[in-house]
């Protein structure tokens, strides 16, 4: 069995939704504690594009910020 590779992708981008330019999208777990609000707002975004992983390019994000 494979380890799952996040940027090994057919995906060309996944969209997310936020209010404000900058916001998490969803509530991910940054090392610094379980809270929604552990860490800082950059790092909570860095663990989300993090968990989100890149392009077949290997160098571009794969989630792409809409604010709504």
């Amino acid at each position: 069995m494979a380890a799952y590779d996040p940027s090994d992708r057919s995906l060309s981008s996944v969209q997310y939704m936020v209010e404000t330019t900058g916001d998490q999208w969803f509530i991910p777990t940054t090392g610094y504690g379980d809270n929604p609000a552990s860490g800082t707002m950059a790092q909570r975004v860095a663990a989300c594009t993090l968990l989100t992983g890149k392009k077949s390019d290997g160098s571009t994000d794969l989630g792409t910020e809409v604010v709504v």
